[in-house]
């Protein structure tokens, strides 16, 4: 349900932009807007530790679970504070215009600055996602993902009728993620009967962490693995705003909005899957048979939903850059091979959620990040489709096979 939404929301968001401020203020939108899927503090290995605690704490007053999300809040509060801290304070210097690189623009320090304050504030609110991950209302998010990405929408033409800059757009995208954050916080205090707000609130105060638990044997490999997945992929703009030009970045940038809402997808009816696997680990059984199963559902749905981009994504993203860049097949293709690789490895993924398989997944996804950054750069020559290429060979060779041959050893 809320794939077309996010999906028509996108393109309707990319031709307004566009129209706005030009191929460059959206180039410039793009990388500002994607920069936080490169912090690896996004949860901390909240979503692991929880869903953990959630399967394990079966006790009435759930010391497990309140002791678990009072370490995360705080750790996410602290990482919030140093996030905004720095980039009000690269800003101040000038450093963002070096960073941005040919996207830069006047004011772009401001903008960027701005985004990082209301990044820094989203981020203990984006702990009601894991929440939501681990009490099993999964449908609970992603309708939060399809109102976020209307709101955001609603902002951002708002901005522009008041003849907004780039900088402007970027303020409303991070406004958006920041009250979508904050509604989430609320209902998943409902769903887990805890004050969830004020816990968040006060997990810095020390009398408020008395229940405080050990999350680092979940939260360090899982930092290790999003810090290295934001390495593989959201450095891609970077790169090629490098060693390309900022025509390079929004086409990247138009093709990735087809990718990311069928990723989001796949990585959605993923996520059940996570829960599921931390009961019946437990327990005996032919898992060996049912990961197998569903690493063929997940091949098959992806296939689909490639055929999909490469079908509609050149004309699509065409007009959404109001056909002053064209957006190519070989990219599409790209983008579509890279879901279909990440899709046979999402059941696999899902089943590696305990401490041991995370560790696991820390050693792999780092090496793919290293290898995926290091064939980029000189895949960046070929255009947008470069680094995606790249992406592709890194992940099937670095993630997906060591993961297949693990998980199923392991069931």
């Amino acid at each position: 349900m809320t794939l077309p939404v996010t999906a028509i929301t996108n393109l309707a968001l990319v031709h307004t932009v566009v129209g706005a401020v030009g191929v460059s203020g959206y180039a410039l939108f793009a990388l500002v807007t994607t920069l936080p899927a490169v912090l690896p503090v996004t949860d901390l290995g909240a979503g692991a530790a929880l869903t953990e605690a959630v399967a394990r704490d079966t006790s009435r007053e759930q010391r497990l679970v309140r002791g678990t999300i009072l370490s995360s809040a705080r750790y996410l509060v602290y990482a919030g504070a140093v996030v905004a801290a720095t980039g009000v304070i690269m800003a101040l210097f000038g450093v963002w215009n070096r960073v941005l690189g040919d996207v830069a623009q006047p004011g772009a320090d401001l903008a960027v600055a701005v985004a990082s304050v209301l990044f820094g504030c989203s981020m203990p609110l984006g702990l009601s996602r894991s929440v939501l991950i681990a009490v099993n209302r999964n449908e609970v998010s992603f309708l939060l993902q399809g109102a976020g990405s209307v709101l955001q929408f609603a902002l951002v033409l708002f901005a522009v009728g008041l003849d907004g800059t780039a900088g402007v757009c970027v303020f409303a995208a991070f406004l958006s993620q920041f009250v979508v954050n904050a509604v989430g916080t609320v209902l998943a205090g409902r769903y887990l009967r805890m004050p969830l707000l004020r816990m968040i609130l006060c997990s810095v105060r020390e009398g408020g962490l008395n229940d405080r638990a050990t999350i680092s044997r979940f939260a360090l490999p899982m930092t290790i693995t999003t810090a290295a997945t934001a390495l593989a992929y959201s450095t891609d703009r970077l790169v090629l705003s490098h060693t390309a030009d900022a025509t390079a970045v929004a086409g990247y940038s138009a093709g990735a909005q087809f990718f990311g809402p069928a990723s989001s997808l796949l990585s959605a009816a993923g996520l059940p899957l996570w829960a599921l696997f931390a009961r019946r680990r437990r327990s005996s059984g032919a898992h060996g048979r049912q990961l197998a199963w569903l690493t063929g559902y997940f091949a098959a749905g992806s296939l689909v939903l490639s055929i999909g981009i490469v079908v509609l994504g050149p004309l699509a993203g065409t007009w959404m850059m109001h056909e002053r860049i064209r957006v190519g097949t070989d990219l599409m293709v790209a983008f579509a091979t890279l879901l279909i690789v990440q899709a046979l490895a999402c059941p696999a993924n899902m089943w590696m959620t305990d401490a041991a398989g995370l560790r696991f997944k820390a050693i792999t996804f780092s090496l793919m990040a290293a290898a995926n950054l290091a064939v980029s750069i000189p895949l960046a020559r070929l255009g947008p489709e470069g680094p995606v290429i790249g992406s592709v060979v890194s992940y099937a060779a670095l993630v997906l096979v060591p993961i297949l041959l693990r998980a199923f050893r392991r069931t």
